[in-house]
């Protein structure tokens, strides 16, 4: 495993500069203009929703997406619009793409958070757990810190992948680019899938059959995280 120290531990990189800080903000900050010059606003005040919802444990881009495409089906228990797949993939890629930046400029203060330090000291540990359990995730490391962040892990994403790459021993830009690549390929596939399946039903089948599909949907997704849970949390 190689080890680099450009992470801020000899105390260098340790201070954090408002521009640092306020950067990752401001850039969704201006996704979020850009995207209501063209969205309705019932799709825009879901959009910040289920931003929120993805930034706040513990939904991630498995449970977000699903929800935000499924709300645009025309049933009796929802009279929302839901968010086209496409928007909500690249909205969530972003989102990691955000927070890594983030975490990439941030680390040392992160880690003087009261309450949020600790527990991403813990997460140090878990990640620690986690890779001596799967040592090709060490060999490849670039490609599988992508997999890691596209993947739907229990815990995966910008915070935990910027840890994980941290202890890699990469490189920020490195870090970044693994994370960026990661939230585009796991939030499109997941898009891609329910809004294909979604599809797959006829526009005149009726409620019934809409509420089928969301419920299977949602057991599928509901057994996936569990078993994923599972094996993330056993090596916490």
């Amino acid at each position: 495993m190689r080890q680099t120290g450009v992470w801020g531990d000899d105390g260098v990189d340790d201070r954090a500069t408002p521009l640092a800080i306020s950067v990752p903000f401001l850039l969704c900050g201006v996704f979020l203009a850009a995207v209501g010059l063209f969205l309705p606003a019932e799709q825009w005040l879901l959009l910040v929703g289920m931003m929120v919802a993805y930034i706040v444990p513990p939904l991630g881009r498995e449970t977000i997406i699903p929800v935000s495409i499924l709300l645009g089906i025309p049933w009796w228990l929802i009279a929302l619009t839901g968010i086209p797949w496409w928007l909500i993939a690249l909205t969530l890629a972003f989102l990691d793409f955000a927070g890594g930046l983030f975490m990439a400029w941030n680390f040392p203060l992160v880690l003087r958070v009261p309450y949020v330090g600790p527990r991403v000291r813990r997460f140090v540990t878990a990640g620690r757990a986690y890779l001596d359990r799967r040592p090709w995730l060490e060999r490849l490391y670039f490609v599988g810190l992508i997999a890691f962040v596209s993947l739907p892990f229990d815990g995966s994403g910008s915070i935990v992948g910027s840890i994980l790459g941290r202890m890699l021993g990469m490189t920020k830009t490195e870090v970044l680019s693994c994370i960026t690549i990661g939230g585009i390929i796991g939030s499109f596939t997941i898009a891609l899938g329910i809004d294909y399946i979604v599809n797959l039903v006829p526009a005149g089948a009726g409620t019934w059959v809409s509420v089928a599909v969301f419920l299977l949907i949602g057991t599928a997704l509901l057994v996936m995280y569990r078993s994923y849970s599972r094996g993330w949390g056993a090596n916490t």
